[in-house]
């Protein structure tokens, strides 16, 4: 229908193009089968809508009168009119059959009736501009359409209640919006000199899982998929609500989404069983209490504060997703907010302990400590109840201010030590500054924690981080640096970075630095630094002593074949010597460990809401950490094939 008067208007403005004279049977004779309106002027003919002249023919290359032309507005509104009628007809008689449904066969005749219905009523949405355009032609030709003895005034209240018809349904929403993801990971591990590979997430590949020996790629196989499901309410007033559901394998391969898969030096990545969970479940609404603006959410909500207070881990490199790798913890619970004049303070508060999936896996295991690997390092306290608060205010000119605090409970307090004390709680404190100056930015920050047995101090000592850095940017280029120092006891559950396997490393200080440049349009360069030496001597539970040295580059660079195929390289070598002899096994002579990957990538967009990520690491990694049970070795020279389907909806 909306083509049809399109179609109906289009000719009305251009009957004046010239078209050449040649034979048509089912069209105007003088209307060729290969010019570009000839299936328009061929339906319009069909509908009624034009006749042409006496003799038959369209007469393309004769200019139009003004009465011809009042003719053609007068058959569109006349064809306009009677879909608007039967429309109106056909929902009537929906309703009489309504009235009187008694089998099956008529509740499924119902049904096609009104799904055709429905995508006339939705055809119709669009019709606002068509209508208006009528009624400008309507004005136009006033005079020569009365000639023809049309109502002209009537004409113009029709289209008048037509326009206001088709602006409810373009106003119309349905009560639920439903979005979503699916994607599918492939991983492939292999092994090459003889040695398996280690990732990024410290797991092995190219190992068999059952013999622990080496592997392929055939073998090392793991095919992980996952559904996620949103659904939304549309009412732009009062109380919003929304949902997420995910099905599939994928939390269960990776023990959650923020937390490194535990078990024995020879694991990997596995398949697991299908699983469901819900991501999201909340209400939330906006409110004034006492001149203050409010807004409240509550169900099962997300949250996070700063990398280095209170934020989730992103422990999986070779998968991306906004709904795993958006920083935050979610807790059943809820959020409040205040606005005082242009400053906002949120309060947070929920129950970490229930919120797993029907297989019974954490969603997000929210832990302190290092989440580190070999490495070690004091924490282990599993969170079971969250409360905080966080403060954000303009400071001094183009300045932000952020303050928060977040206590954090278990029900099943930690040994600290062997035989040492017990502690069922932390505090985590601080905030950061930020700083606007055109092109150069500078920010900081400061923060602690403490380790307590409910009031009583377990870990007050040695217990906090901070960081400076400021950055300058171009057009095409942009350049950081800065300084930061991480004491041995700090704890919080945030994600401040990964040196080789290590992530959240503590007993650190030193210097880093990033940047970015355009080359071309197509051509992108990226690379950082950093350079880390051990804080302090004497934690049993740090790898790292003053004599210990952290060195880690990585470059990048990434070539956009076209708008749709991005090429990428990309290089990692972190290399740590001098680490803490105490933190190894009896006999090891070398305390020294060296992490490489070289990875080699592919991004296709299929569409808009579609995207392929292929990519191959190779591993080249040595250290007396980690010992495969297959060949009792530490050097770790296999690859990883990773492909990751992604379809938006």
């Amino acid at each position: 229908m909306k083509r049809t008067f399109k179609y109906a208007l289009s000719a009305i403005l251009t009957a004046a193009i010239v078209m050449p004279a040649f034979a048509s049977t089912d069209n105007f004779p003088d209307v060729p089968d290969n010019h570009w309106a000839f299936e328009a002027l061929q339906r319009l003919k069909k509908d009624g809508l034009l006749v042409g002249y006496p003799d038959g023919l369209f007469r393309g290359n004769r200019p139009a009168s003004r009465y011809e032309l009042a003719v053609a507005i007068h058959a569109c509104y006349t064809n306009l009119k009677s879909v608007t009628d039967g429309l109106d007809s056909q929902i009537k008689a929906l309703s009489d059959k309504l009235n009187g449904v008694a089998t099956t066969a008529d509740v499924q005749n119902l049904r096609d009736a009104l799904t055709a219905l429905q995508n006339d009523v939705n055809g119709m949405k669009s019709y606002g501009e068509d209508i208006a355009s009528l009624k400008k032609l309507a004005d136009t030709f006033q005079k020569e359409l009365q000639s023809l003895g049309v109502d002209v005034e009537a004409l113009k209240k029709d289209l008048g209640d037509l326009a206001d018809r088709v602006t409810k349904l373009e106003k119309r929403k349905p009560t639920v919006n439903i979005s979503g993801d699916v994607n599918l990971l492939v991983l492939g591990g292999t092994s090459r000199d003889g040695n398996v590979g280690l990732s990024q997430e410290g797991y092995f590949t190219g190992i068999n899982p059952v013999t622990k020996a080496n592997a392929g790629a055939t073998t090392d196989l793991v095919v992980l998929h996952e559904g996620a499901f949103t659904f939304a309410g549309t009412n732009e007033t009062g109380p919003k609500w929304k949902g997420t559901i995910v099905l599939g394998n994928m939390l269960d391969s990776f023990n959650g989404q923020n937390t490194l898969k535990t078990g024995t030096p020879s694991g990997g990545y596995f398949e697991q069983n299908g699983d469901v969970y819900l991501q999201d479940f909340s209400v939330s609404f906006d409110s004034s209490i006492a001149g203050l603006n409010f807004n409240a959410e509550a169900g099962r909500v997300g949250y996070k504060v700063s990398p280095y207070i209170f934020q989730r881990l992103d422990t999986t490199s070779y998968f991306a997703n906004q709904r795993w790798d958006d920083g935050l913890y979610r807790f059943d619970g809820g959020i409040v907010g205040f606005g005082i004049g242009s400053s906002k303070i949120d309060i947070f508060a929920g129950n970490n302990d229930n919120v797993t999936s029907s297989n019974g896996v954490g969603l997000n295991v929210l832990q302190s400590g290092q989440i580190n690997g070999a490495f070690g390092g004091l924490g282990g306290l599993f969170v079971d109840r969250t409360l905080g608060a966080k403060l954000s205010s303009p400071f001094i000119g183009h300045s932000n201010l952020n303050l928060a605090f977040v206590v954090l409970d278990t029900i099943n307090p930690i040994v600290i030590g062997a035989g040492g004390p017990t502690a069922n709680r932390l505090s985590v404190y601080g905030g950061d500054l930020s700083f606007n100056f055109g092109k150069i930015a500078v920010n900081g920050g400061y923060s602690k924690s403490d380790l307590t047995d409910n009031t009583t101090s377990v870990n007050s000592k040695d217990n906090s981080a901070y960081f400076v850095k400021g950055g300058l940017g171009g057009h095409k280029w942009a350049l950081n640096a800065g300084y930061r120092q991480v004491e041995a006891n700090y704890l919080a559950p945030g994600d401040w970075g990964r040196l080789g396997v290590a992530r959240n490393p503590t007993n650190i200080k030193g210097f880093m630095a990033d940047g970015h440049y355009k080359i071309s349009h197509k051509l992108d360069l990226s690379a950082s630094g950093e350079w880390d030496k051990g804080a302090a001597d004497g934690f049993g539970g740090s790898s790292f002593n003053t004599n210990s040295k952290v060195n880690t580059y990585t470059v990048k660079l990434s070539y956009l074949v076209n708008p749709n195929l991005t090429l990428s390289v990309g290089y990692e070598d972190t290399e740590f010597t001098g680490l803490d002899p105490a933190a190894f096994a009896a006999g090891t002579t070398n305390f020294d460990a060296s992490y490489k990957w070289t990875t080699i990538g592919l991004g296709y967009g299929l569409s808009d809401t579609s995207k392929l990520l292929i990519q191959y690491q190779l591993s080249d990694i040595s250290n007396e950490f980690q010992v495969t049970t297959g060949n009792g070795g530490n050097r770790f020279t296999g690859g990883l094939l990773t492909t990751q389907l992604s379809v938006k909806f």
